[in-house]
């Protein structure tokens, strides 16, 4: 696995973004990690030291830098929950603020360029407010789905120790909203 340069707990979005996710990119191209070969991500970090911040991932380069504009894929997040997510701090972790190609899984990075719509995540964590954090698929606001679930359970099914459908049947997963979206977005992790 590629090294990792270590997070400080007073990490800024901007030394995240500008500095500290270029070099984890880079550690994970010399280790030979797939890459987007031409996608966009935007960033929403609100709330007090937040901002926008683009990243884009072209020709098996990445580029980040602060600026909004249109994006395949846009995270609005607060800052907590953002830094909670980079430090890996009350069950949050990368995963849910970088989307992550498991080594047994295709790129799906066209398929996601495809969609159109809003996923919006509350994610129950004990002793602490919901990890929030809503996803756009290229800029559209409609259809939308929210799912409800603990964030633990979460976690597991993005890393495919939790299956989706199973998650779902057994109550795990509670959503509201557009199911075709959610099936569409669900199949991106198969």
């Amino acid at each position: 696995m590629a090294q990792q340069p270590p997070v400080p707990e007073n990490v800024t979005p901007e030394q995240f973004f500008e500095q500290l996710l270029p070099m984890g990119f880079a550690a994970q191209l010399t280790e030979g990690g797939a890459v987007p070969q031409d996608f966009t991500l935007q960033y929403h970090v609100t709330g007090a030291g937040g901002g926008d911040w683009a990243v884009a991932f072209k020709d098996g380069k990445m580029t980040a830098h602060k600026a909004s504009g249109e994006a395949d894929l846009t995270f609005t997040i607060s800052v907590d929950d953002w830094r909670d997510a980079v430090l890996g701090r009350d069950g949050a972790g990368l995963t849910l603020i970088l989307p992550q190609r498991r080594p047994d899984r295709p790129d799906n990075s066209a398929r996601a360029k495809q969609l159109r719509g809003t996923l919006g995540l509350e994610l129950a964590r004990e002793g602490k407010d919901p990890f929030r954090v809503a996803l756009a698929f290229n800029n559209a606001q409609t259809p939308k789905v929210n799912i409800k679930m603990k964030l633990d359970e979460y976690m597991d099914m993005q890393t495919g120790k939790l299956n989706g459908q199973q998650a779902f049947m057994t109550g795990k997963l509670k959503f509201d909203g557009d199911l075709a979206l959610l099936m569409q977005i669900a199949a991106l992790n198969a």
